[in-house]
């Protein structure tokens, strides 16, 4: 087989260590592995591969890749691979899912807490240099989180973690998720379906969105759902950033009617520097870095070799996407 390497892109952490691809070559030399590190070479390969490893297969190069038949991303989101061509074809997609989900709720954690004590609101004292013990101690913003309610919308690998880290710090959980006949997961009080969203968000004292992007997700949470939150609640994105309508969440941040945001995911990225989002005092605003590990790629070849060996044998394949519903 034809194994495409091609895992690119603009931001330099996200590309593929040689020595990765290197690895890959000499654990199967039975295959072809062949490398892209731009998208004119990825493109002039991809018609001869038969596997790719690589976030990127154009639209208007699918009729011409009769050879493909398996593509792993190196990302969790797959929304830009499931164009209608590839959706009808037999073209198997699997995701990265799992490999960053403990940093992922680590981070949701950190910044609930950042937003329970702000921290972010001394941090901003502390670069003006002014000793801010009076203003954060009357402010009344300052919180335990013990009791308040957690709203997860998106119970998949990433939201099962963050439930699981956030449970000993005495929050009460619940979550969104499509399939609600099983029984809640351990730390979980309660499995709502999505269109219980209402309830969820009205109940919440902080909502976490960890649901992939869909076209059933997109600016999920709109002016309708930002009026539906809880008066003084936070909003954490780590997501995708058009899952919100952002000219309704900055106006809730702005009224009062939100008490603050983590926001590590934008609809524009990187996020302009005309973005009110920057200056608002009560958002804490983070570059695409929850996800965030000192070592990404090993578990992730690892991952991508362990499917290939499966491919090789006709195994089921990890991670498998569901191009239907999305992820």
């Amino acid at each position: 087989m034809v194994v495409l390497v091609g895992v690119i892109s603009p931001a330099t952490v996200w590309v593929i260590p040689r020595a990765s691809v290197e690895n890959l070559r000499r654990a199967f030399p039975q295959h072809t592995v062949v490398e892209a590190w731009d998208r004119e070479t990825l493109r002039r390969l991809l018609p001869d591969a038969d596997v790719a490893f690589t976030p990127f297969v154009d639209r208007d190069l699918f009729a011409s890749l009769t050879r493909l038949r398996w593509v792993q991303c190196p990302a969790v989101g797959v929304g830009h691979l499931l164009y209608p061509e590839m959706i009808a074809s037999p073209v198997v997609i699997t995701s990265a899912r799992g490999i960053r989900a403990r940093a992922i709720a680590e981070h949701v954690l950190a910044v609930t807490l950042a937003l329970a004590r702000q921290l972010h609101t001394a941090l901003r004292h502390q670069v003006a240099h002014q000793w801010a013990q009076n203003v954060l101690e009357e402010s009344g913003s300052i919180r335990a989180l013990k009791g308040l309610r957690m709203g997860i919308v998106g119970l998949g690998s990433i939201g099962l973690e963050v439930a699981r880290l956030a449970a000993p710090f005495g929050l009460r959980i619940s979550a969104i998720r499509r399939r609600v006949g099983q029984p809640p997961p351990d730390g979980v009080d309660e499995v709502l379906p999505p269109d219980r969203l209402h309830d969820l968000l009205a109940r919440s004292d902080v909502v976490v969105l960890t649901a992939p992007l869909t076209g059933a997700t997109h600016r999920l949470i709109g002016r309708g759902e930002v009026a539906a939150m809880k008066q003084g609640a936070w909003l954490v994105n780590v997501g995708r950033g058009r899952l919100v309508d952002d000219e309704a969440l900055i106006e809730a941040l702005q009224s009062g009617h939100l008490g603050g945001a983590a926001l590590d995911v934008f609809t524009h990225e990187p996020l302009e520097p005309g973005s009110p989002y920057w200056d608002l005092p009560n958002v804490i605003v983070t570059p695409h870095t929850s996800g965030t590990m000192q070592d990404y790629w090993t578990p992730l070849v690892e991952l991508f070799a362990d499917n290939l060996r499966r491919f090789e044998a006709g195994q089921p394949l990890l991670n498998l996407v569901d191009k239907e519903a999305g992820y």
